[in-house]
């Protein structure tokens, strides 16, 4: 599978590959100020990742370790996603020994919040989700796990940063 467990002093969240020679994407507030994290992977093992890229404004970083054989995520680019599509997250939820759930559920919504866009979708996200994909049924991720509403009366609302401002946001170029 291609998402990973990132780990930091303060904690964990999760990643997912995106090129075979090793780039990482996940949140910045999953990094924060660390310049080095721990990459554990679905076998068990470990490696050390070197944040090479961040940006706070869209809470996206990326991450680099040595070249991967796992088959790298699809970035979908396209700004069109519809309610009600079906979509899946992969994530490590609260502790390390959950990591690669899988959860499923649909866009229950698009939000503008502080001039940024956001899909809003009803798939079940908890804390260590958090720079996990959000992916379509073609298992291309359009968008980054970032956040979810918490509150009385207030059940399963979770945020993701769309897919089409990671080029951007990381001065990055995907070939299609």
């Amino acid at each position: 599978m291609a998402t990973y467990i990132i780990k930091t002093k303060e904690g964990h969240g999760s990643g997912c590959i995106i090129s075979k020679n090793g780039l990482i994407l996940t949140n910045y507030h999953v990094v924060d100020s660390a310049s080095i994290v721990q990459v554990f992977f679905e076998d068990g093992t470990k490696d050390s990742g070197t944040v090479i890229r961040i940006n706070p404004l869209f809470d996206l970083a990326l991450v680099k370790i040595k070249p991967v054989l796992s088959k790298p995520l699809k970035v979908y680019l396209t700004k069109s996603t519809d309610v009600g599509t079906e979509v899946y997250a992969i994530g490590t939820p609260e502790e390390m020994d959950l990591g690669q759930t899988v959860t499923k559920g649909i866009i229950s919504g698009k939000r503008k919040i502080e001039e940024k866009f956001y899909i809003q979708s009803d798939v079940s996200i908890s804390p260590g989700n958090s720079g996990g994909p959000l992916i379509n049924k073609d298992c291309q991720i359009i968008g980054i796990i970032n956040a979810k509403i918490i509150g009385k009366g207030v059940e399963v609302i979770g945020f993701a940063i769309p897919s089409f401002y990671i080029e951007e946001a990381l001065k990055l170029r995907f070939q299609q």
